[in-house]
């Protein structure tokens, strides 16, 4: 009898002595900061908020994700030690942003490397699963590259004059970033470092004639209001960036809910790839027919001119893989494995179709 006493005294203590409402280690609620560099808008915006739905409904409640957008909490420049910090737990990390960090993860911001966006994410993240120089670079920074992100096809805006050849290039003030800033400089422009939420007043301000980007986004960032033409070169994509994860805070996760933050992120590139094909058609269309008034002519490169472009752009894989060299990195190594992955992918699209079950 005194032994069952004791049991009810300790439990008794052990009830008054927990604070009420004080949830189990089972029932933590893990309420993470989502550091974002654009507004809510957009294909990739409305991927996000499918993961982070997708997040809480998997996990039961367990996961909740709390966006703060445009730069609101940290500048883009600084998400990458934001995260790697701890002072937001999750964020988009953009690899053009930190190159001295990511030099490695930099070689997929390659002009005219590969331009489906499918195709693009997925051999980036598969990369990421099987080779030890990109996770080295993010394991510095204690973070985890949980998703690959891409901006899809980097064409160029103009916001006067439309540029189709290389004669018309010449002199003019471009706003690019990454490769594209060396591939502007071969071609006779005047590149210029402009971060992108900056781009609308300085294209409406006369401060650059045109900047590389992407068609949805032209249209969600209301680019078109203070630019008129684009023309579709097509110059590979900016897939050095992603969703990127403290990686202390994953691991303290319980196993259970790691896998669903990892499985939910690799079924997020299948759906952000989808949002984007279907965006950048409609808001071309839309553009195109004018949207307050406010159209947008859409120009193409003739064969000549997009190898003129392309062959421009061969300087920057040269000088990546000098600095790899110098670095101790395999470069030539490396490329091989992109150039099988890449392969793969392309061969699923061409016999299967995308996950979707269309073709672009």
């Amino acid at each position: 009898m005194l032994r069952y006493a004791l049991c009810g005294a300790v439990a008794l203590m052990g009830f008054f002595a927990a604070p009420v409402g004080m949830p189990t280690a089972e029932a933590k609620v893990y309420n993470l900061r989502y550091a974002d560099i654009g507004p809510p808008r957009g294909p990739r915006a409305a991927a996000l908020k499918w993961w982070a739905a997708e997040l809480e409904t998997r996990s039961g409640g367990d996961i909740k994700i709390k966006f703060f957008w445009s730069q609101s909490l940290v500048k883009g420049k600084a998400t990458m030690k934001a995260v790697g910090s701890g002072l937001s737990d999750t964020g988009t990390i953009l690899g053009v942003y930190t190159p001295a960090e990511f030099p490695v993860w930099n070689y997929a911001n390659t002009p005219f490397l590969h331009a489906d966006a499918w195709i693009g994410m997925r051999t980036w993240h598969e990369l990421r699963q099987t080779t030890q120089e990109l996770n080295a670079e993010t394991k510095r920074q204690k973070i985890t590259i949980l998703a690959n992100n891409t901006t899809g096809p980097v064409q160029l805006l103009m916001a006067k004059v439309p540029v189709t050849s290389v004669a018309e290039l010449k002199g003019k003030k471009i706003r690019a970033t990454g490769g594209w800033t060396h591939l502007f400089k071969a071609l006779g422009a005047v590149p210029v470092k402009i971060g992108f939420g900056e781009l609308y007043a300085a294209l409406d301000r006369g401060t650059i004639d045109g900047t590389v980007n992407y068609t949805p986004f032209v249209k969600s960032y209301k680019h078109y209001e203070v630019a008129s033409h684009l023309t579709e070169a097509n110059m590979g994509q900016l897939l050095g960036y992603g969703i990127g994860m403290n990686t202390k805070m994953l691991k303290s996760m319980p196993q259970k809910l790691q896998d669903i933050i990892i499985n939910t992120s690799d079924e997020y590139m299948d759906v952000y790839a989808k949002n984007y094909m279907a965006d950048s058609k409609a808001a071309k269309k839309a553009m195109m027919a004018g949207i307050d008034g406010k159209k947008v002519a859409f120009h193409q490169l003739s064969a000549e001119e997009s190898a003129k472009w392309a062959a421009a752009a061969e300087s920057f894989k040269k000088d990546w893989i000098a600095k790899m060299t110098k670095k101790g990195v395999d470069a030539e190594g490396f490329i091989a494995k992109f150039n099988a992955v890449h392969a793969k992918y392309k061969k699923i699209v061409a016999d299967k179709g995308y996950p979707w079950g269309a073709t672009n």
